[in-house]
């Protein structure tokens, strides 16, 4: 990823941050204190605005979008990253790509800010933020178009339908440990059936039995597995990784590919690169974007290429 020549932001322009006081498992309201304390010190001008709840940082995006804010700072996870994306892309601009975004990873996976880079300490971000580098991001798409008055969301990092799903659904809204989501998804095995999916990319077919399917713009999901690892966040392209249906046994010995990053070309491994996916299945399983649960299959995903101004090292 490379900086796009002449997006260097301005330094008069505040930064309207976003801040989720519980992300990380309640430690984000001291972590942003502490980080709020060094962007000022560098001179970085800051408006706060603080979430109270699932769906605050949407609004919050939408109402600063409509005064004419185009620089945001989400201090959070990739829950927050992900409602402040649905926000902007929501908003109803002529060209998204007015709105400059960065995350301050506070969360307690922090994937997307994996995928980007972006440093957690208070002073290298500062610096980050200062010195205004940028790319243009791309952004996924979520359609149910069989589904009356499911609405269109966006995500940022990744998307999932099968099992990821089932496990986001069983999780608490604010994940209590950064192991949860792997706890949770080893001991639920045991008693899920894999449905069996159809996925159409143009002349590609996949017909199988699948434990579940990643439509990955990043590289990182479920708290450092590197699911995607040769995702690029600006080329126009989503990567779908597709496991097989496989038991706990089977799971246990991929795991270690999984967290390396070298799950793809495994014979349990489907692997493709679009810019659209259909995925139907029987039955309907759920679907999560970002780690939020939007809905059930069939979906169709695409991207709307460099649409997004993303802050990175």
């Amino acid at each position: 990823m490379t900086p796009d020549a002449g997006r260097l932001m301005h330094d008069t322009e505040a930064w309207f941050v976003i801040s989720n006081p519980v992300s990380g498992q309640g430690r984000a309201r001291r972590a942003w204190q502490r980080l709020e304390r060094t962007l000022r010190s560098a001179g970085i001008p800051l408006e706060v605005a603080v979430t109270t709840g699932p769906g605050t940082a949407e609004e919050l995006t939408d109402r600063a979008i409509g005064a004419g804010q185009r620089r945001i700072l989400v201090a959070g996870g990739d829950g927050s990253a992900h409602e402040v994306v649905n926000g902007i892309m929501g908003a109803g601009l002529a060209d998204t790509r007015d709105v400059t975004l960065a995350v301050a990873p506070l969360g307690t996976g922090n994937d997307w800010a994996r995928s980007l880079g972006m440093p957690g300490d208070p002073a290298a971000l500062a610096r980050v933020l200062a010195t205004g580098r940028t790319i243009l991001h791309d952004v996924g798409v979520a359609d149910f178009p069989d589904v009356a008055n499911q609405p269109r969301r966006w995500f940022i990092n990744v998307a999932g339908a099968g099992y990821d799903a089932d496990v986001t659904r069983r999780l608490p809204a604010q994940v209590p440990s950064r192991l949860a989501y792997l706890r949770a998804a080893l001991a639920g095995l045991a008693h899920y059936t894999s449905p069996r999916f159809r996925i159409t990319s143009g002349d590609e077919v996949i017909a199988d039995r699948l434990l579940l399917a990643f439509v990955a713009n990043g590289q990182y999901c479920g708290n450092r597995m590197h699911v995607a690892p040769t995702a690029r966040l600006d080329d126009g392209l989503l990567e779908l990784v597709a496991v097989k249906d496989l038991r706990l046994g089977q799971v246990l010995t991929k795991l270690p590919k999984l967290y390396r990053g070298t799950i793809i070309g495994d014979p349990a491994v489907y692997h493709l690169r679009s810019d659209h996916f259909r995925i139907e299945s029987s039955p309907s399983v759920g679907v999560q974007a970002d780690g939020q649960a939007i809905g059930s299959t069939p979906l169709e995903c695409s991207v709307i290429a460099r649409s997004l101004n993303v802050v990175v090292p």
